[in-house]
């Protein structure tokens, strides 16, 4: 498909582009019971990919494409399969978090998402699109206020707090989400949510205690992902645990034809549900919650 490519915008061969990297969404299957992935807006529905456009030109998509490597062998398969906990990383971070943001950036205006804001909203979006382009593009080196924060989301087996989902691991562990999020009033908070299995990625476009946020942000050049005390903006806390709990009431919602596929999924080849990583992240759910998980 010719056309013109959204990040250099160059009339080029468009590439079918992946929003969230196919390595993630083909793992997500994988370590699935029925390998097929499920529609948040719609639980009923399976699909059998993630979020995919006609979107960047070869170059662009090569370019994205580097940095997705080096994210899935150094820190993605090594968490999530391997159960470690520390990554180093370098320079090719910062641009792997900024492409992700830009996708996830663009994916959603597309869809037209968060429609009747301010003038003031959409010039933000504008500022924060051009910008991150610029920097994957090396046009500029540095990412001034559009920083990019990365919170890994280890299993959850014990817990102070009262108001957690009972899905929460499976939300941490397992779900896939993409969006604009914050104060859509003053815009003193405006970031760019993408989750992930075991991490959030969050871009910043506005955000009042910038400060307050350094131990999750990631280096321009070199640094270290690590057990560590994070600091979560104003608000954003509770928009984690209202999603964690939004994917619960949609999948307890399921019709029962569905609930019954998968169920004979697990019947069939029960070696391969016991040991999938939806079981396991289950299992973290029951260990704190018990037979609520089943409400």
């Amino acid at each position: 498909m010719q056309g013109f490519c959204e990040l250099c915008k160059n009339y080029s061969q468009l590439e079918e582009s992946h929003f969230i990297p196919k390595f993630i969404g083909k793992w997500v299957k994988k370590t699935s019971i029925t390998s097929f992935l499920r529609n948040l807006d719609d639980m009923s529905k399976r699909v059998q990919d993630t979020a995919k456009e006609y979107w960047l030109c070869g170059d662009c998509e090569d370019l994205f494409s580097g940095w997705e490597t080096k994210f899935a062998n150094e820190i993605f398969f090594p968490f999530v399969e391997k159960g470690e906990s520390v990554a180093n990383y370098g320079e090719w971070m910062s641009k792997f978090c900024a492409s992700i943001s830009w996708r996830t950036l663009t994916y959603t205006r597309s869809q037209k998402l968060n429609e009747g804001r301010s003038k003031e909203y959409y010039e933000a979006l504008n500022s924060a699109e051009k910008h991150l382009a610029n920097y994957v593009l090396g046009k500029i080196d540095n990412l001034n206020q559009y920083e990019q924060h990365v919170f890994p989301l280890p299993e959850i087996d014990s817990t102070t707090y009262d108001g957690l989902p009972p899905n929460i691991n499976r939300y941490f562990l397992r779900t896939l989400q993409m969006g604009v999020i914050g104060d859509f009033t003053d815009l003193t908070d405006l970031f760019v949510y993408t989750k992930v299995p075991s991490f959030i990625i969050l871009g910043c476009i506005k955000a009042k205690d910038l400060p307050k946020m350094r131990s999750s942000r990631i280096a321009l050049k070199s640094g270290t992902i690590s057990p560590r005390k994070y600091w979560w903006p104003s608000g954003f806390a509770k928009y984690v645990l209202e999603q964690a709990d939004t994917v619960n009431h949609s999948f307890n919602n399921m019709p029962q034809e569905h609930i019954d596929k998968i169920e004979k999924a697990i019947a069939d080849n029960p070696e391969k549900a016991a040991n999938s990583k939806l079981i396991e992240a289950f299992l973290h759910d029951y260990a704190l919650f018990e037979d609520k998980v089943f409400k």
